[in-house]
């Protein structure tokens, strides 16, 4: 009996330790939708880089967003990591332009969550303090912001 509840329970510990495992190669949810994010507003950064109102906002949206997407890497770190993420976003980017077509009404959804999204971390100053929740309910002044922003963008 004992040495049924021996590997019973060191076949449980493998599964356990076989599920962590799968799970800490799988990406956050966090890491996705920073890079979503930052796909969408590196086209509104591109877009809008020669507005003096709207471009800078835009550019230090892009770099909050690709810095959450590096420290929620477990590796690489660096100019290495930095590369990365730079392409998977360019990647992402792509996916963006090509899904505009079929997709545009979500990905201008996309577009206002993101803002609102932008607005929490740009709220906290220079250095933000915390990773804000990815919004649900997005305030009528935020939604109006950013509602045509991203259709003005991919006009450009």
């Amino acid at each position: 009996m004992r040495k049924n509840v021996i590997h019973v329970t060191l076949g449980l510990l493998a599964v356990l330790l076989g599920n962590t495992h799968a799970m800490a190669v799988q990406e956050s949810r966090l890491v996705g939708q920073a890079m979503h994010c930052a796909a969408i507003f590196s086209v509104l950064s591109q877009a809008f880089a020669n507005d003096p109102g709207k471009g800078p906002k835009f550019s230090k949206g892009l770099e909050v967003l690709t810095e959450v997407y590096l420290k929620e890497q477990p590796s690489p770190t660096g100019a290495a990591g930095l590369a990365e993420a730079v392409q998977r976003r360019s990647e992402a980017v792509k996916a963006v332009h090509a899904a505009w077509p079929s997709q545009g009404a979500a990905l201008r959804e996309d577009g206002v969550m993101c803002g609102a999204w932008v607005e929490g971390f740009l709220g906290q100053g220079d250095r933000y303090q915390f990773v804000p929740v990815y919004p649900k309910v997005v305030a009528p002044h935020v939604r109006g912001q950013y509602q045509t922003l991203l259709e003005e963008a991919m006009r450009r």
